[in-house]
């Protein structure tokens, strides 16, 4: 699975990708870990550009980095994926996400589900419709957050209290 971030420093966005070998991107630009034993040098070559990154060190505060090297400081700020999304949904709700577990009220079998596991969902909002004694049931969303886990199938049968759905 490709996983992507966006880096910015000093005003400028670098997109960072990692795909599915584990190969390291910045704009596209494969970036390699050298390292020289007789040294002890740490260095990164980003396409045909190779940075001395042996006394770099760095500080984290909530996704920002506080970067030293070669006598210069760097404020990096780094969003993830759900950084964005989270983003993109609005601040006034993005600070009411909540984790929770949404289990079976009863034995049954799921006829639909509405959410698929990535997804950005609202308190309240239908996530699945559980059948049961011949009766559609909407289970709802306890809390706001992103869809960690879809934990069943439509045409499931679940017993009382099965986990259906997990939020983070």
């Amino acid at each position: 699975m490709k996983r992507s971030m966006t880096a910015r420093v000093g005003g400028v966005e670098f997109l960072i990708t990692r795909d599915e070998t584990g190969t390291w991107c910045i704009d596209g630009e494969a970036v390699d870990v050298l390292r020289i034993t007789e040294r002890n040098g740490v260095f990164l070559r980003i396409g045909s550009k190779v940075y001395d990154v042996s006394t770099m060190r760095w500080e984290e505060h909530d996704k920002r980095y506080s970067v030293h090297l070669n006598g210069h400081h760097f404020s990096v700020e780094v969003e993830d994926e759900r950084d964005a999304l989270l983003k993109s949904y609005g601040d006034e709700k993005a600070t009411k996400i909540h984790a929770a577990v949404i289990r079976s009220p009863m034995p049954g079998r799921i006829a639909k589900i509405f959410v698929r596991e990535g997804e950005l969902i609202e308190a309240g909002q239908g996530v699945l419709i559980l059948e049961a004694m011949k009766m559609e049931n909407e289970i709802k969303a306890p809390a706001a957050g992103i869809v960690k886990a879809v934990c069943v199938a439509e045409a499931d049968a679940v017993e009382k209290n099965s986990v259906l759905i997990e939020i983070s």
